[in-house]
């Protein structure tokens, strides 16, 4: 399947869905979707335990569930049951976006048992298909009474490709919790060294040797403990040091790029288009 090009919506807006006994058998329907910067978001009021939450965030927020309070950063996502209340809520001095659906279905609750984690809460990448998936599920018209069959027909596909990935995100985890101390140190040790050496001329090898690890091995490791590449890895730590740059300091294009560690403008540019589906400029013009 072939996802669009990240754009984010310009209206923000909650829809419910018409659903009707024939959508009901479906596997998997939407029953609510929306985009919304609301200070304080709160779903599952009516304690329906056959309704799942899926929230992707574009701030940094609180999220409450029985109670306990868990915070949640940018690009989290977080998958829960709407049979107890959930609240969401953002500072006063912060008015970010976040998306959300909520699903049902025959087979929701199943995989909802099999990814399910204790906090709710997934940590996701911008690297990642996840955010694509749920502006495409925001997309689709759910108030349509012709097209009502087929167009959750279409969401059912989206919401699995989702639920997958959050699955195989979810394994990765388990997978990390597998390391022997000696290997998570040395995953930890190869995260540091990038992130005070970011700005050099990095290379697997050079990082392996700063950890005495082999290169096979490592890249394997590492791949397993944080899901990523390690050069994906490095390219979206550079990206995000780049951002700061580019809302707070008035260098040029081509600045940016090198303080970062990026050989040339042409790499910088199409690397965070790729990563954040915006050029430099307009990131630079949106923030």
């Amino acid at each position: 399947m072939k996802l669009p090009k990240r754009t984010l919506p310009t209206v923000r807006t909650g829809k419910e869905a018409i659903v009707n006994q024939e959508i009901r058998s479906l596997p998997f329907y939407v029953k609510e979707a929306g985009f919304s910067n609301s200070r304080r978001f709160v779903r599952g009021k009516t304690n329906n335990y056959s309704d799942y939450l899926l929230l992707y965030s574009l701030t940094s927020m609180t999220f409450t569930k029985h109670n306990v309070r868990y915070p949640v950063n940018p690009d989290d996502v977080i998958f829960s049951s709407c049979n107890t209340p959930l609240s969401f809520s953002q500072p006063w001095n912060r008015e970010k976006d976040f998306l959300y659906i909520v699903i049902s279905g025959t087979q929701a609750q199943h995989y909802y048992n099999m990814i399910r984690k204790s906090n709710s809460l997934f940590h996701t990448n911008q690297l990642s298909s996840i955010l694509d998936y749920f502006l495409s599920l925001f997309e689709i018209d759910y108030t349509s009474t012709r097209n009502a069959l087929m167009n959750q027909l279409e969401a059912g596909v989206l919401i699995h490709q989702l639920l997958l990935d959050l699955y195989k995100l979810s394994q990765n985890i388990l997978a990390a919790k597998d390391l022997t101390p000696v290997q998570d140190n040395a995953v930890n040790t190869a995260i540091r060294y990038i992130q005070e050496n970011y700005q050099s001329d990095l290379d697997i090898d050079t990082i392996c040797n700063s950890i005495s690890f082999s290169k096979y091995y490592f890249c394997k490791l590492f791949k397993e403990h944080t899901g990523m590449t390690v050069h994906q890895y490095v390219t979206e730590f550079r990206i995000n040091k780049s951002k700061e740059l580019l809302s707070y300091s008035k260098l040029s294009i081509a600045a940016v790029a090198n303080s970062v560690g990026f050989k040339n403008t042409l790499t910088y540019t199409r690397s965070f288009e790729k990563l954040v589906h915006m050029t430099p400029s307009e990131y630079r013009k949106y923030y």
